[in-house]
């Protein structure tokens, strides 16, 4: 099993909140339209010979916050359901079974619900290389001795050639693994930012 600080989910979600707080203070453009919502295979409800699904929706609501939430659609009463956990709670996220959850497919997911959204793609890249400075406590030391002074130095360090700029998804989630592993160091040092 996961420790609860190496899921992915609760490194990264924290960071995109924060990063869509700056996006949005610099008016950034954004699709409103319909629910904005991503959801997440999580398994299955097995149980006395019970079958049914577990999954986890992230979503953003009309004041602009992203919200997750673990559901079995099985059963009410399942321990895997949460209650409506805002995505700046990096504790409560924790909380979540993220478990079954494809690492890979997370990053696919993620990247797919933010490009339906019609960002600007150079701010909401600033957004996240700006939070990610600032809720970290820098210049950060690895675990292993290793020090970056910034995040765009981690960033770019064995960043894959092929993946440039124009090439949008690709990019945008590689900087999403980046922004995930950046944090998770972090929370290996005690170096998050409260």
């Amino acid at each position: 099993m996961t420790k609860p600080d190496e899921y992915y989910a609760v490194n990264t979600l924290p960071a995109l909140s924060w990063a869509f707080d700056l996006y949005f203070k610099k008016k950034g453009p954004f699709k409103s339209t319909g629910i904005l919502e991503a959801i997440l295979p999580g398994g299955n409800h097995k149980r006395f010979g019970e079958k049914g699904g577990h999954e986890i929706s992230i979503w953003m609501s009309d004041d602009r916050k992203i919200y997750v939430k673990a559901k079995c659609t099985h059963d009410a009463k399942c321990e895997f359901n949460s209650e409506r956990i805002d995505a700046t709670d990096r504790e409560g996220l924790k909380t979540i079974d993220w478990d079954k959850i494809n690492d890979r497919r997370f990053f696919q997911t993620m990247r797919k619900w933010l490009m339906k959204m019609n960002l600007d793609f150079k701010l909401i890249i600033r957004a996240f290389a700006t939070v990610c400075d600032r809720k970290v406590e820098i210049p950060l030391t690895t675990q292993y001795g290793r020090t970056f002074q910034k995040f765009d130095e981690y960033r770019k360090n064995r960043w894959p050639e092929e993946t440039t700029s124009d090439k949008r998804d690709d990019f945008l989630e590689e900087v999403l693994v980046r922004v995930c592993f950046w944090m998770m160091t972090a929370a290996a040092v005690d170096a998050i930012k409260e």
